[in-house]
């Protein structure tokens, strides 16, 4: 067994989950100069599909990200590739399961960027921020000089967060720089120190080499992001608040890394709490108290035969082909 299938047997124990039936999560990235990320594509969609592995890989000059799901030894067998591709050393890993199989099928899909900002001249692979383990994150977060960013998208925000981090209100990573580049002409408020994070690591590396590009000196980023920090740092020493949204079945996961309480509005892809789903304006599959007034009759019409279709092959035990494949595009890029 290598080293990286030696980290999922580690983490698998520390979970809980050692002797547990399931499927293994993998959340990774790296940031990498690839030139021949297109040669690479068949390799692992090949690999992936020959070990029952689910979900989706990224891959762009400037390196791979992704999150898939399998059996523990489809996912030891691709955790002995990625060992064995030198250019990976250093990848970012993280571990959860899953009772069932998150994702409907696997794809590799070939990106400019591996987490879109909109700004490929950004290179995180040549110059990021200050990497922060989570274990010193507390006390970086708890300087008065600090600014803690969310560097996620309002619906993710919306079901947790770390106190008092500042929430960029964007809905689409796109939308970051705008709000990065107002805060970098601050003057008199720029803040001294910032600290980022995002789900799993990907994007505050991105945001931190943006806001070095701003002018911005001490800029330090949450290792491994949220899920790194929710699986090592005890729950009483814990800063987190609320669930973490996640880009699976799941929609969201507790701070012991299971499946949280949030369902997802299939009209709008919103997480939904469970009191949520008494609203009034909450419709199965139709629309949720976020997007019901927003949707004119006739989308809500069609909606509603989409919900009533596949409610008849869930009765007959069959897919719904339409829904499949709306729910294999997740709607947002993961992290």
């Amino acid at each position: 067994m290598t080293r990286l299938a030696d980290e999922m047997t580690d983490a698998l124990r520390r979970l809980g989950a050692a002797n547990r039936p399931g499927f293994v999560i993998a959340a990774l990235y790296k940031f990498v100069d690839l030139p021949d990320f297109r040669e690479l594509q068949p390799i692992l969609q090949n690999l992936c599909d020959a070990h029952d592995i689910h979900g989706t890989l990224l891959l762009a000059g400037e390196g791979i990200n992704g999150t898939v799901c399998g059996p523990r030894d489809g996912m030891a067998a691709l955790l002995d590739w990625i060992d064995a591709e030198p250019r990976l050393a250093g990848l970012s890993l993280k571990f959860s399961t899953a009772p069932d199989q998150a994702f409907l099928r696997m794809k590799v899909r070939l990106k400019r960027e591996i987490v879109t900002m909109g700004r490929p001249e950004i290179r995180p692979a040549q110059a990021t921020g200050t990497y922060v383990e989570p274990a010193a994150w507390n006390a970086l977060i708890d300087d008065p000089d600090v600014m803690v960013i969310d560097t996620r998208n309002r619906y993710e925000t919306a079901i947790g967060s770390f106190a008092g981090a500042v929430d960029p209100g964007t809905d689409s990573f796109r939308e970051f720089p705008a709000w990065a580049e107002q805060l970098a002409a601050a003057d008199g408020a720029r803040p001294k120190k910032l600290a980022m994070f995002c789900t799993g690591g990907i994007r505050c590396e991105k945001a931190s080499a943006l806001m070095q590009d701003f002018g911005f000196d001490e800029v330090y980023h949450l290792k491994g992001g949220i899920l790194r920090y929710l699986e090592e740092v005890p729950r009483e020493d814990s800063r987190w608040q609320g669930e973490c949204f996640v880009f699976d079945n799941r929609v969201a996961v507790d701070h012991d890394l299971k499946p949280g309480q949030h369902a997802m509005c299939h009209a709008c892809r919103m997480p939904l709490a469970p009191e949520d789903l008494e609203h009034e304006k909450y419709a199965p599959g139709v629309s949720c108290h976020h997007c019901h007034d927003k949707a004119d009759n006739d989308k809500r019409q069609r909606l509603a035969e989409r919900q009533r279709q596949i409610s008849l092959a869930r009765e007959r035990g069959t897919a719904h082909l339409g829904a499949a494949a709306r729910r294999q595009r997740e709607g947002r890029q993961s992290d």
